[in-house]
């Protein structure tokens, strides 16, 4: 009588792992092509209609030439460091770290859907957000294969108290 019970719960238990197993490389299959469909050269251009960008374009995590700020790195680090307003409620509350955002460059150079891949704090995720929307348009967007694309970036916004 034991031993059925156990096999009954053995069996069960195989099949939670081969389904788990089943669904992660499935997953993980499907990562795998769009990652690899922003290295592509020609079949990837042909992937990304060179059409203006809609709701369907689904942005890019990996391209041949990523988007440019004016000035470079240097000015978009310069330019969030000098619009940051650090909250008051997280000065208070002695709250400090480092959130990071991603956003989407598009073809045309602006920025978009930005969201929080870790935050901190409410306080401090909010201000990332509201930073980065701010941000003014690119100067090049990114390229893949000679065709603007978009593309996901993403950027560490340090708070950190003196």
């Amino acid at each position: 009588m034991k031993t059925e019970k156990n096999s009954g719960k053995l069996t069960r238990f195989s099949l939670i792992i081969l389904i788990t197993m089943t669904t992660l490389i499935f997953v993980v299959s499907s990562c795998g092509k769009k990652a690899s469909s922003g290295t592509g050269g020609e079949a990837a251009a042909a992937a990304q209609p060179a059409s203006p960008a809609t709701k369907t374009d689904i942005p890019f995590v990996q391209v041949d030439e990523m988007p440019i700020f004016p000035g470079g790195d240097a000015e978009i680090i310069k330019y969030i460091a000098e619009n940051t307003v650090y909250p008051e409620a997280a000065k208070k509350n002695n709250i400090s770290g480092k959130v990071i955002v991603r956003f989407i460059v598009g073809k045309d150079c602006s920025v978009s859907d930005a969201t929080i891949l870790q935050g901190v704090d409410p306080l401090l995720d909010a201000e990332a957000l509201r930073v980065i929307n701010s941000l003014p348009k690119f100067e090049k967007p990114a390229k893949n294969g000679g065709v603007a694309v978009s593309v996901y970036y993403m950027l560490p916004i340090t708070f950190a108290l003196k």
